[in-house]
């Protein structure tokens, strides 16, 4: 026996909820749960003992629906976030400093500003990105990563200029004088962002992006996520993938999902089967075709539904229904995974209709086609998508850190159905994921959980559809179990059951036996990958010895009781 866990609560998230004390593993599987007293009985000499002294075991979070190839970058780019900057002036001032410290020609890579945040929310304009980073190319990622903003050298090497035309689903913000503004929004910025995201990859080489991308995972393990779902992977994501694959810096499951071959654009080669080599390794998978049915700038596609019952279409979807049927035919022919993003209720309704179409036309049982976000459903879309029983792949952080807006919004238009209606999407019947969804929302499936438990957002003290409250076992069950179907790896993880594999998390606390409203401040203490831990988080005394190199006069050292 490799490895018992003795001491705790073992939250197995079986089909019976059951609960233990202990676990046992051995060659990177799950071998039997059960009281502290049985599983020691399992060990042997050479079984290394854990003990737990009251923590929580729960299976490995499992994100679904992850931008982790653009974060990979972060550790490399100039974070413009908002906070910790007041607004754009910092994030000038930020994009300026990285630009005085590279060599010229050098790509300067920003991430998370958003021109609708901040003191005066503004775009980052070009004639300011110039001024900041005269002799390099600049590209911002919006935080919404629906939008960049590029300087002039940044559009240059794209091609953009007062003679190119608006793209169809994007736009390029323009001066008086016809040239572009700087802010490219949705299709518009599809080819400054591959540009710069190639240009990195060159820049750093193979063995640097490949430590980007263990990094970023080393990262997720911290959050304990244990496998993730690439929502968006271009040919540039997916080479990262494979240079980290190859030298062994992939702790983690990637499943990538595969769209067009520039961010936005229509994912024709995937769903005509030119990825079936995206299956690469245990750790590198694919099969999955991502479509993108609607924008967020200017916004997404939905409708307002009036007090006749008349529903006006607002903003407009990248597809029409015969586009997007025919992706979605094209990939389901091939026995692929269909994932359509669909934020608005129109765009909603439109991805229902394709899935529908591929389901009748080439049934599966090994396929299950997945809903991306769900954002403003109505009441019947949610009993649609149960009845054809596709998958929804949820972001409960975008709950979390904007509920109490949201339910404004839907109410004005007049949808029948809250922000985040995770007990009428359960209710229903629904098979739901929970993901994040990352930058664009918190990483940590914790704060998405004490979200969707205490139906609180991050700010707010007030409970929002607090009738929507799940419980916190069934929260920690779309958090692993659901991810693990959409990404059809539940015969192998999403449960802590004997024969799966010891993907595994151990709490500070039972989120079940705690507080709603205290689940967001639980930590992950330690995050295994089949057996073998990856990430531990010191103990208070641990910490001070390493700042001070010595414990605190009034803390008693702790004997080690990992592996």
């Amino acid at each position: 026996m490799d490895l018992i866990m003795l001491g705790g609560t073992v939250l197995t998230l079986d089909a019976r909820d059951s609960r233990a004390e202990a676990i046992a593993v051995d060659d990177g599987r799950i071998v039997a749960t059960g009281t502290s007293a049985e599983v020691a009985a399992l060990a042997n000499e050479g079984t290394k003992t854990v003990r737990l002294e009251g923590r929580t075991v729960v299976p490995g979070f499992i994100d679904p629906h992850n931008h982790f190839s653009l974060t990979a970058f972060e550790p490399v780019a100039v974070d413009c976030s908002m906070p910790p900057l007041d607004g754009k002036r910092g994030a000038l001032d930020a994009i300026a400093a990285a630009a005085a410290g590279a060599e010229a020609g050098r790509w300067i890579w920003g991430i998370g500003y958003s021109s609708r945040r901040g003191r005066e929310p503004a775009e980052l304009m070009r004639r300011e990105l110039d001024a900041a980073a005269p002799e390099n190319p600049v590209c911002v990622i919006d935080s919404s990563v629906h939008a960049c903003y590029a300087n002039s050298a940044a559009l240059a090497i794209a091609g953009i200029a007062a003679a190119t035309p608006d793209p169809h689903g994007g736009r390029i913000l323009r001066e008086a004088d016809g040239s572009p503004a700087g802010m490219l929004w949705e299709r518009a910025m599809n080819p400054v962002h591959q540009r710069s995201m190639a240009g990195l990859i060159e820049y750093y080489g193979e063995q640097a992006v490949a430590d980007l991308v263990e990094q970023n995972a080393l990262r997720h393990l911290a959050a304990g996520i244990t496998s993730v779902g690439d929502a968006n992977v271009m040919p540039e994501g997916a080479a990262m993938y494979r240079m980290a694959d190859s030298r062994g810096q992939l702790p983690i499951a990637i499943h990538q999902m595969r769209a067009g071959d520039q961010f936005f654009a229509p994912p024709e080669r995937a769903a005509a089967g030119e990825f079936t080599e995206d299956d690469v390794s245990d750790r590198l998978r694919g099969g999955t075709v991502k479509i993108f049915m609607d924008p967020v700038f200017p916004r997404s596609a939905g409708w307002k539904v009036h007090a006749d019952g008349h529903r006006e279409h607002l903003g407009a979807p990248y597809y029409t229904q015969e586009e997007a049927d025919r992706l979605a035919l094209a990939a389901a022919s091939r026995g692929l995974q269909v994932a359509i993003h669909c934020l608005g209720t129109w765009a909603i309704e439109q991805g229902l209709d394709a899935l529908e179409r591929a389901i009748r036309e080439y049934p599966s049982a090994a396929v299950t086609h997945r809903i991306e976000h769900f954002s403003q459903p109505t009441r019947e879309q949610i009993a649609r998508a149960s009845a054809l029983g596709v998958i929804v792949c949820h972001q409960p952080p975008f709950f979390y850190q904007g509920g109490d807006r949201a339910a404004v919004t839907l109410a004005e238009l007049g949808i029948d159905a809250p922000p985040a209606p995770m007990r009428m999407l359960l209710d229903e019947g629904v098979a739901v994921a929970a993901s994040s969804d990352f930058p664009c929302a918190p990483l940590e499936p914790l704060k998405g959980l004490f979200s969707i438990v205490s139906r609180r957002t991050r700010d707010g003290v007030e409970q929002v559809a607090p009738e929507e409250a799940i419980s916190a076992t069934e929260g920690l069950r779309l958090y692993s179990l659901g991810g693990a179907r959409a990404m059809s790896r539940d015969h192998e993880v999403g449960t802590l059951e004997a024969g799966k594999r010891a993907d595994m998390v151990v709490l500070s606390h039972d989120p079940g036996a705690v507080a709603a409203e205290d689940i967001r401040e639980i930590t992950v203490q330690q995050t295994y990958v089949d057996g073998q831990r990856l990430f531990e988080r010191l103990p208070a005394v641990h910490q001070a010895r390493a700042a001070t190199g010595r414990p605190p006069p009034s803390a008693e050292p702790r004997a080690a009781t990992a592996p």
